[in-house]
């Protein structure tokens, strides 16, 4: 049994709508989960026979590839000797441009527009606006839209996203990302560098194999360019998957598949290519302790909670 503990950004700037791990939180978790577990990357662990032995074993892992990880959690990993595996959006470290899911939330915040059309007839007609006149009305509508777009077909979404981008234009776009240098460094610390896609689609609402395939074959291809060598790992991007993505992982060269699931990996019954994840907030430590235990999951399957 291995506990899969997955991060995103760690800093102690605050976001109202993506509020990133705080650092003392972060201190607490690392040094928690390495005084109960046995830690090491699931690129050691998920392929080998240490599964054989009974040790609680831990991982650590990022998506997306945040500048505030280099910053703000790798000295914290280096304070309790953990190693971690980061997962990039190769698009967005090329750039330093952000992922759509943080970009979608930070034009909301900043921008100074109140004109936005949505007139698409693939959202509800709640989603179909055509003015929010301040801060507080974007916000509002924002926590509605972005979890409502995550369930479109990938064209369907990419639409509405361009839409918003054309019409918020006014907001300038923050330089978020670790750079391919920051990487290398990671990398010379013995951390691991995994891909998150190119460009942070949803493989799994995507029809067209060839994009698929794009994604995850580009990605891997970059990041040996950058660092020297074919990624084994793939996470997939908003942990959005089905089989035709794990069918083109695998011939593209990938090992292993990481989902998110809320839930402790068995390997003798989850798949290589599904491998869940517990993800870790911005919360209380009561709450984080009881995600780490994996007793709140237990609790809300014992009253049926969704």
């Amino acid at each position: 049994m291995i506990r899969n503990f997955l991060f995103h950004r760690v800093n102690p700037k605050r976001d109202a709508l993506w509020d990133p791990m705080d650092v003392q939180l972060f201190d607490r978790c690392i040094e928690f989960i390495t005084r109960n577990f046995e830690t090491a990357l699931i690129e050691e662990l998920a392929l080998t026979d240490k599964l054989k032995f009974k040790n609680r074993f831990a991982t650590i892992m990022f998506d997306d590839g945040y500048k505030d990880n280099i910053e703000y959690a790798a000295p914290i990993l280096k304070k309790y000797n953990c190693k971690a595996s980061f997962y990039v959006v190769t698009d967005c470290i090329n750039k330093n441009f952000p992922t759509w899911t943080h970009l979608l939330e930070h034009l909301f915040q900043f921008t100074s527009k109140k004109e936005l059309v949505m007139d698409f007839n693939f959202l509800p007609a709640a989603l179909q606006i055509k003015k929010l006149n301040d801060t507080a009305e974007r916000l509002s509508y924002v926590k509605k839209l972005k979890p409502f777009l995550k369930t479109l077909p990938h064209e369907q979404r990419n639409e509405a996203i361009d839409r918003i981008l054309k019409s918020y234009d006014d907001t300038e776009i923050p330089a978020l990302m670790m750079s391919w240098n920051d990487l290398q460094q990671l990398r010379s610390e013995g951390h691991y560098i995994g891909s998150h896609s190119v460009s942070h689609c949803m493989l799994g609402t995507m029809s067209d194999e060839r994009e698929i395939t794009y994604e995850l074959v580009e990605s891997g291809k970059r990041i040996k360019e950058m660092l020297g060598y074919f990624p084994i790992t793939i996470s997939y991007p908003v942990g959005s998957y089905n089989e035709a993505t794990k069918r083109l992982a695998r011939k593209a060269g990938y090992k292993i598949g990481l989902a998110v699931k809320q839930d402790i990996y068995d390997p003798s019954k989850s798949d290589e290519f599904e491998i869940p994840r517990i993800e870790l907030y911005n919360e209380f430590w009561w709450k984080t302790r009881l995600r780490i235990s994996n007793s709140l999951e237990n609790f809300k399957k014992l009253i049926g909670y969704r």
